[in-house]
């Protein structure tokens, strides 16, 4: 089968195609003909070495296409079935795929998404915007939320999850003024470049901070956005895009009566995959429903690499999504 790999930690011309052998399922796993996979910045950072895997390692988180195999044990799951999944040991940019198949969902029903393209757009993105929101922040109506990095897929997605669950502000900072328009159409009630989003949140909550900031950034906007939280506040990391991971100061915590909460979805698919399956269920749903919108653009498998380039020099808004058959 063809896939796309690397061997070595590096840019992103490290990322090679080749031919491998086709895997076979083994118990409770399936194989999937992917037609689409989604490009993550988990997988900029596996390319990288700033997390480390076996070498080599053919990327992708998630996948789209049919079920090809199914293996010992699997129920609910045959041949031929239009499926999402979440491939968090990686694999999606590749012609088959192996899946957990607890973390497959069959798009039928009121899970039916037509496009290929677009079933591969949200499996990581919007299950953790739910995650986040639900489970770590613990959401509650009238409570105010500002998301960084708010033009990107998990970004776009949270401020329309956050609307729906009755935040009373959604803010949003971007690192182009061009981003900070483009998110604007997705819920916020205003996005700004990051250089003005301490005035924004003080001047629209009236000094008092916000509740839950999502935070996928790092570096300096991970240490200023904790200064911008309301009593009580809550600021959720779930990435380090800035590469400049910083330490805790635990006293800041107490003094300030705030919150510092991690959020990793591939740890929760080993601890708590029933959580983790509820949030790709409800996911689907939205998406299929036409509740939460999901921008994307298309790229060849081929182009990896250059879709790998666009994620990481600021260009890209929405979700990346690689085209491997279809």
């Amino acid at each position: 089968m063809r896939a796309v790999l690397f061997d070595r930690y590096g840019d992103p011309d490290v990322l090679t195609e080749a031919e491998l052998p086709v895997p076979e399922p083994g118990p409770g796993q399936i194989s999937v003909d992917v037609t689409h996979a989604g490009v993550n910045f988990a997988e900029v950072m596996f390319r990288r070495g700033q997390i480390q895997v076996g070498l080599p390692h053919v990327p992708g988180l998630e996948a789209t296409g049919t079920v090809r195999a199914v293996g010992e044990g699997v129920t609910g799951l045959r041949p031929g079935q239009r499926v999402a999944a979440l491939t968090l040991d990686g694999g999606g940019y590749a012609e088959v795929v192996l899946a957990r198949a607890d973390l497959t969902v069959v798009l039928e029903g009121p899970r039916a998404i037509a496009d290929p393209a677009l079933a591969a757009a949200f499996p990581c993105n919007v299950p953790v915007a739910l995650g986040l929101l639900e489970s770590a922040a613990r959401l509650l109506p009238g409570e105010s939320v500002l998301v960084l990095a708010a033009a990107g897929g998990v970004g776009t997605a949270a401020a329309q999850i956050a609307r729906r669950a009755g935040a009373s502000l959604v803010l949003g900072a971007a690192s182009t003024v061009t981003k900070a328009k483009y998110a604007a159409d997705f819920g916020y009630d205003e996005v700004v470049p990051y250089e003005a989003l301490a005035e924004l949140v003080a001047d629209r909550t009236d000094g008092r901070g916000v509740d839950v900031v999502l935070d996928s950034v790092g570096g300096e906007q991970r240490a200023a956005a904790a200064g911008l939280l309301a009593p009580l506040g809550r600021q959720l990391i779930f990435g380090d895009a800035a590469q400049q991971d910083a330490p805790v100061q635990p006293d800041h915590l107490w003094f300030g009566s705030r919150a510092l909460v991690g959020y990793n979805i591939g740890d929760l698919a080993h601890r708590a995959p029933e959580l983790v399956r509820g949030h790709l269920e409800r996911a689907a749903e939205l998406v299929a429903a036409g509740d939460v919108r999901v921008d994307f653009t298309e790229f060849a498998l081929a182009d990896a690499a250059e879709a790998h380039r666009t994620l990481t020099d600021r260009s890209s808004t929405g979700k990346l999504v690689l085209r491997v058959n279809g």
